[in-house]
């Protein structure tokens, strides 16, 4: 249960809750350790709460994570996208791994299996833009990455919401 509160409470804050991303500079732009952790570098207890979260989640999620986190917090533009979609294999794997994963304790099958699907159609989904290079195309498509992720990470904890 406390797990499943905490997780809940990283996904709604962690990420900016209703922000589009690429709409809100000043979530994208900031360091890590501040988009997640309001009170930045100085307030170290939080930072480690949600590292300490992460590193009860399944180890398939901490390697999505790891994959995905620094090209997601990059600043918005042309590098940002030439990093997520040079990472395209390991989002592939890392997503396939998700998928083939047993559900976690705390998670439903059928919620962890459909969170997992998702996941892997939203990479599916960066395969067109970063073949074409299209910019217009890639913030939605990688922008449904990241919403995918997290409903696998919230997935991962379910039983301990209801």
């Amino acid at each position: 249960m406390k797990l499943a509160m905490a997780m809940a409470m990283i996904v709604a804050a962690g990420c900016g809750g209703k922000a589009t991303p690429g709409n809100d500079p000043e979530i994208s732009s900031q360091p890590h350790d501040m988009r997640h952790n309001p009170a930045g570098a100085q307030g170290q207890m939080a930072g480690s709460s949600e590292h300490d979260e992460m590193a009860a989640m399944p180890p398939q999620i901490g390697k999505f994570h790891d994959t995905l986190a620094p090209r997601w917090h990059a600043a918005h533009g042309p590098q940002r996208m030439t990093d997520a979609c040079a990472a395209l294999a390991q989002f592939h794997g890392d997503a396939a791994a998700i998928v083939a994963a047993p559900a976690p304790s705390a998670a439903t099958a059928a919620a962890w299996a459909e969170g997992g699907k998702q996941l892997a159609e939203a990479v599916n989904g960066l395969d067109a833009p970063c073949t074409a290079h299209d910019a217009a195309a890639f913030e939605p498509a990688f922008a449904k990455v990241h919403q995918s992720f997290h409903h696998v990470m919230e997935a991962a904890a379910e039983h301990g919401q209801h």
